[in-house]
Parts: structure tokens; sequence; C-alpha cells
């Protein structure tokens, strides 16, 4: 059987700023983001497909708004913002592609490669079904593509060795859970 795609889509509220920017996006603001989160597979369960539709809301979508919803996303060496989203127990995400507390800013593209590595862990133990690509809209007019290649191996290491045990933890805590009465 041939690689067949399944695509799930949502979308979460964020703030955040790019520092250094020189113009506007240097201000804080807040971003509703669309992402489709596109799987492959090339085999289906006996029931009809590799995955349901519900499976991949329950631990994806899910991680996507226990995390990322209605926070802010930053780049670690943005102190006075860190300090702000601490001291009003505000949800927080640090990007990590550059190492733990490396500068990195929550660009549409960096936060569309942080988003693969996390969705791609918390689905690591599930048979034949693989994270073909992200599509991260910042704005209705603005998107980026996210593919496996896109990802250096410097940023998937730096990432892993910061937010792996995390996601794998998440995904634990979350199980598998099969659909068909069958079994």
């Amino acid at each position: 059987m041939g690689i067949q795609l399944i695509e799930r889509k949502g979308s979460f509220d964020a703030g955040h700023r790019i520092m250094n920017e020189k113009t506007k996006c240097f201000s804080i603001h807040g971003h509703t983001y669309l992402y489709d989160l596109i799987f492959e597979f090339g085999a289906m369960e006996q029931i009809g497909y590799a995955i349901d539709f519900k499976e991949i809301k329950r631990v994806g979508v899910q991680w996507i708004e226990d995390t990322l919803d209605h926070g802010v996303i930053l780049n670690p060496k943005d102190v006075e913002l860190i300090k702000a989203a601490d001291a009003t127990k505000s949800r927080r995400w640090l990007m990590s592609l550059n190492g733990e507390g490396e500068y990195c800013n929550p660009s549409v593209e960096n936060v569309a490669k942080e988003l693969f590595l996390a969705i791609d862990a918390l689905f690591l133990e599930y048979q034949d079904l693989r994270l073909h690509s992200i599509k991260l809209h910042e704005t209705p007019n603005c998107a980026t593509t996210c593919f496996r290649s896109s990802i250096s191996n410097e940023e998937r290491d730096n990432w892993s060795r910061f937010r792996l045990e995390q996601l794998k933890s998440y995904a634990a805590e979350k199980g598998i859970m099969n659909y068909d009465d069958r079994k």
C-alpha cells in the first residue's frame, strides 16, 4: 500500500514578540495561530483508518491547548516578559531550538519547528503513523509549512535535550486509545 495523508486542523491564541526586530513585531502582540497537522501512513487498521481523528485531538491537539493556548511564546533571552509571565502566573513556552536558555525568537518559522518536534514526539509510539508536516498560519495571509527536513540536526538535538522527556511523559500519561470495540 502507498503512503496516504490525513490532516487535523486547529487553532490556538498566543502572544509573542520578536526581539531585536526593528519594526512593529518587536512590540508585544498576539495571534490566532491556525495549524494543519498532517500525518502520513502506509497501512490502516481493519476498522478503516490508521488513527482515529479523535485520537489526534485527544493527544496532539490537547497538548497544544494545555501548553500554548492563551500563553506567551518567548525568546529565552526576553527576561522582562518571562518575569511578567511568571509574576502573573501566565502560561509560557520558551523557545529551545538553539538549546535551553539560548537566543531563539518565536517567529512563525521557529514556532512551527518546535510544534513539529512536539507533535512528532507525542506520536512516536503509534505504529505506521508519522508526522509529515505542519502548516502554521500566523495571520490569515502569512504561513509557513514545516517538514522533518526543515529542522536541522542541531536544532533537533538541542530541542530534544530540553523537551523530549517532557513530551514522552505527556504521551505516556495519555496512553494510546484503541477505538475498535472488537479489540
